[in-house]
C-alpha cells in the first residue's frame, strides 16, 4: 500500500473513532495539533516519515478503551486508576500493529510516554533506547496538554512560555533535552494563536503549520 493510502486509512480510522467514542472525541484537535508539531519538529532533526505522522496523529488512540469518569476525573486519580489510563500506550500499540499493520509506527505510539530518565511507562526505557519518534511525540503531546487542555490532570494550563520553561526544566529527565532545544527553535519560528482561538478550530490548526520551510 502507498504511503498516501496508508495516511488515508490511519485518518480515516481517526476520524471514525473521534466521532463515534466521547473520549477520543475531546482530544481530536489535540491530535491534530500534536501531529503537525510532530511532522516539523521531525523535519527539522532529519527523522520524518509517513510512520511518524501517522504514530503523532494516532498516538492516543488506546485511550478508546478509557471512560471520562476516569480520565478526566477531577479529584486525585487512584493507582488503579492510573494503571489502566497508562494502558493506553499498549493498547494504541496494538492497534497500530494488528488494524493498519504498521509495526514501526506502533513502536513511536508505545514509546511517546517514555521517559529519558527511565521512570516512563510502559516498559521504562531508558535514554536513546527510547525510539527517537516516541521522544518527539512525547514532547509535543506534553507542551500541547501543558498549554491548550489539562482537564486529565486537574490542572489549570499554562502559557506558552511555562509550558516551554517546564519541558526545559525536565530537560535529561523526562525529555530529551536535545528535542527540547529543537523545539524551542520550532516555536521560534511559528506564530502560535490564543489557544483558544485554535482548541478546536481544525482550519485555524491547519493555518498555523502551513510553515513549510523547515
Amino acid at each position: 500500500m502507498k504511503s498516501e493510502e496508508l495516511f488515508l486509512k490511519a485518518e480515516e480510522l481517526f476520524s471514525q473513532i473521534s466521532q463515534d467514542n466521547e473520549v477520543l472525541r475531546l482530544f481530536k484537535y489535540h491530535s491534530l495539533r500534536v501531529m503537525n508539531f510532530s511532522i516539523l519538529l521531525g523535519k527539522m532533526v532529519g527523522c520524518y516519515d509517513d510512520d511518524l505522522k501517522i504514530a503523532s496523529l494516532l498516538h492516543d488512540i488506546g485511550k478508546i478503551g478509557l471512560t471520562k469518569e476516569i480520565l478526566l476525573k477531577p479529584s486525585k486519580i487512584e493507582d488503579l486508576e492510573y494503571q489502566i489510563i497508562q494502558a493506553h500506550s499498549t493498547i494504541g500499540n496494538n492497534i497500530l500493529r494488528k488494524t493498519l499493520n504498521l509495526p514501526r509506527a506502533a513502536v513511536f505510539v508505545r514509546d511517546h510516554h517514555e521517559r529519558w530518565d527511565g521512570k516512563g511507562y510502559p516498559r521504562g526505557l531508558e535514554g536513546e533506547d527510547i525510539t527517537l519518534q516516541g521522544r518527539i511525540i512525547g514532547i509535543c503531546d506534553a507542551f500541547d496538554t501543558m498549554t491548550i487542555d489539562r482537564r486529565s490532570y486537574n490542572q489549570s494550563i499554562l502559557t506558552y512560555e511555562e509550558a516551554l520553561r517546564e519541558l526545559k526544566r525536565c530537560s535529561w529527565s523526562q525529555f530529551d533535552g536535545r528535542l527540547v532545544d529543537k523545539f524551542e527553535d520550532l516555536l521560534n519560528i511559528l506564530k502560535l494563536p490564543c489557544p483558544e482561538t485554535w482548541k478546536e478550530n481544525e482550519p485555524m490548526i491547519r493555518s498555523v503549520f502551513s510553515f513549510e520551510n523547515i
